[in-house]
C-alpha cells in the first residue's frame, strides 16, 4: 500500500462520514429550528419540548437512513480490505 492509496482512502473515509452522519445532523437541526421557532410564538421555553422531539425524529431518521448508512460503510470496508491486500 502505498502513500497515494493512504491519503485516497483516508480522504474517502473522511467523506463518508460527513456523508452518513448528514441526514442526522440535518434533522436535528431542521426540527430544532421549528420546535424553538413554536416555542416563540407560543412563549413555552421548556427545553425538554425541544430534546424529545429532537430525539424522536433522529430515531425515526436513524431507522430510516441505516440500511444506505450501513452500505456505504460495508462498500468502503471492502475497497479498504481489497486495496490493503494487493
Amino acid at each position: 500500500m502505498d502513500f497515494d492509496n493512504i491519503v485516497n482512502l483516508t480522504s474517502h473515509a473522511m467523506i463518508l462520514c460527513l456523508l452518513v452522519s448528514l441526514p442526522v445532523v440535518l434533522v436535528s437541526a431542521v426540527v430544532g429550528l421549528l420546535v424553538s421557532f413554536v416555542q416563540a410564538i407560543t412563549s413555552l421555553q421548556d427545553q425538554a419540548i425541544s430534546q424529545g422531539a429532537k430525539l424522536i425524529a433522529v430515531v425515526i431518521t436513524l431507522l430510516i437512513s441505516a440500511p444506505w448508512g450501513a452500505s456505504l460503510v460495508l462498500g468502503f470496508a471492502r475497497q479498504a480490505l481489497a486495496a490493503a491486500l494487493q
